[in-house]
């Protein structure tokens, strides 16, 4: 009986410990974190991206799918310019756009050629957002 006590409570205790930790890295990776955008500008970027996507008369499915890949590639984007990453311009720069080329090849074949064309204008606008936001300079490629 007391073997049994001794193996909850190790588990308890290596489990508890372990949510900790997660906590502690999660609050470090949090202080290294850096934000280019306010909230508001957040806020106002993703209505209009959101509002220039419901032009591209997505399915449910295809909508889905859609979001599920930019929110993953968005949330890497993000963490790009993070303290502890130490990059420079160029190699943020450099990340990003093998990000979007990754995110691409992943949406590409979700959505038809038209709506493809639509998601590049309309991430190209948010592109040009961040840039200006960065202080760099705009290039369309």
């Amino acid at each position: 009986m007391n073997t049994i006590k001794l193996f909850f409570v190790s588990i308890f205790a290596l489990t508890f410990s372990s949510v900790i930790g997660q906590s502690q890295k999660e609050l470090e990776r949090e202080k290294n974190k850096v934000e280019v955008l306010t909230v508001e500008e957040r806020a106002n970027l993703q209505l209009l991206f959101y509002n220039k996507t419901k032009t591209m008369n997505l399915s449910e499915e295809v909508e889905e799918e859609y979001y599920r890949y930019l929110l993953h590639y968005v949330y890497d984007m993000q963490r790009l310019n993070d303290k502890d990453k130490d990059y420079t311009d160029d190699e943020m720069k450099k990340e990003l756009k093998k990000l979007i080329t990754k995110m691409n090849s992943k949406i590409e074949p979700v959505l038809n050629k038209e709506q493809f064309k639509m998601h590049l204008k309309n991430w190209n606008d948010i592109m040009k957002v961040v840039y200006f936001k960065n202080g760099w300079e705009w290039t369309e490629e």
